[in-house]
């Protein structure tokens, strides 16, 4: 099967989307056309090479939704109309609109994966731009979509009533192979050594951007306010809107600004020291679709404590792996009841959280079922 990924520009500072359109295109073996905001691409390479590029205009109305440059559309649609499926990601831009006229005029199986895209918090929060794009080109675009690839099923059942016609496919990402791992207890020793962590106290991760869908100062508050004395809170992340300066004043300003440790980004292996390092994972975000953090979190053994926002918790609820909070009013108690469990019961519940990430989340598993899906979606268009 030739299969090509439709992407609007996949960062490593992106973080969570940009992985798993990666693994998308290496399980499908994937050619990618890429869609790219010129500043942005001249500014930081893609996670993949692409074997075409449609660069956005620079008038700033169209910038918004990369409205494309006419000379690059005729390659594109060329590698487009050769494809047996197309894997089109992330949404709000104009890759779209374009595609649904493209595989109309070519009867091209596709599908979406909106990577939380259909989000409700997303409707909300976003500029008028995007609410005249969705009332508009992205209304047609949305109801021709025949199919829709999600993470966790709470994703999909809040992008549903935007798909009228999409028949889901519900697929965890994955994670890879070196994600899936056992904690070095002597990186751990080291880690809070210099951070100033002593080893009796509980010490949790935030990893993440520090932006305010994310909630990191509301984090820092949660720490306050539970009232855990020997309780740290390492934040690990690049500035996208909130400044570490910022969450360094929150933090004086509760009370606990000897506790909450602002230690910046870090990527690839340099963030498993943190891992290493923490008792749990904390994440109260407004929306994740699927967060990767959490899954690296659990695949090292970690207990998380999962704000509603985390698609993922529903999921996990069941199998008893951290604290699936009701409302982020609830993170203080469960810092709380964290803190009071014996190491045996914490860690208990990172065992099964891992043993959960071994089973769901190789990358092997992953391309097995999107490969199959793959083949019966694209046989169903040709018969």
């Amino acid at each position: 099967m030739k299969a090509t990924v439709l992407t609007i520009g996949c960062y490593p500072s992106t973080g969570g989307p940009s992985k798993s359109v990666r693994a998308f295109q290496r399980a499908l073996n994937a050619n990618v056309i890429a869609w790219v905001d010129p500043r942005e691409y001249s500014r930081e390479k893609l996670v993949f090479e692409p074997t075409a590029i449609v660069r956005g205009v620079e008038w700033p109305a169209l910038r918004t939704v990369l409205y494309p440059r006419r000379e690059d559309l005729p390659a594109a649609e060329e590698l487009l109309a050769s494809s047996d499926l197309v894997s089109c990601h992330l949404f709000w831009r104009w890759h779209c609109p374009w595609l649904q006229a493209v595989a109309g005029k070519h009867r091209l199986p596709f599908w979406l994966v909106p990577h939380g895209g259909l989000d409700p918090y997303v409707f909300q929060t976003d500029g008028i731009a995007k609410r005249i794009f969705a009332k508009t080109v992205a209304r047609p675009f949305l109801t021709s979509v025949p199919a829709v690839v999600c993470s966790t099923r709470r994703e999909y059942e809040k992008a549903r009533r935007h798909l009228p016609r999409a028949e889901p496919f519900i697929l965890p990402w994955p994670l890879e192979e070196d994600d899936i791992r056992v904690r070095n207890v002597t990186v751990r020793h080291a880690t809070r050594s210099r951070l100033g962590i002593a080893e009796s106290a509980l010490c949790l991760l935030y990893l993440g951007r520090l932006h305010r869908m994310k909630r990191p100062l509301e984090t820092i508050s949660a720490l306050a306010r539970s009232g855990i004395s020997n309780a740290h809170l390492l934040i690990v992340g690049n500035e996208f809107g909130v400044a570490v300066e910022e969450c360094n004043a929150h933090a004086k300003n509760e009370g606990v600004g000897d506790r909450v440790h602002v230690v910046g980004a870090a990527f690839g292996s340099s963030k498993r020291e943190y891992f290493d390092a923490a008792d749990a994972y904390i994440s109260l975000s407004h929306r994740e679709n699927f967060n990767f953090s959490a899954a690296e979190a659990m695949a090292s053994g970690l207990p998380v404590i999962l704000s509603p926002g985390n698609d993922l918790a529903a999921d996990l609820a069941p199998i008893d792996c951290g604290w699936m909070l009701p409302s982020i009013e609830a993170a203080p108690e469960a810092i709380r009841a964290a803190a009071e469990l014996s190491e045996a019961s914490l860690s208990d519940r990172g065992r099964r959280g891992k043993e959960w990430a071994e089973q769901t989340l190789p990358f092997d598993v992953f391309a097995k079922k999107l490969r199959g899906y793959a083949a019966m979606l694209a046989e169903r268009v040709r018969s």
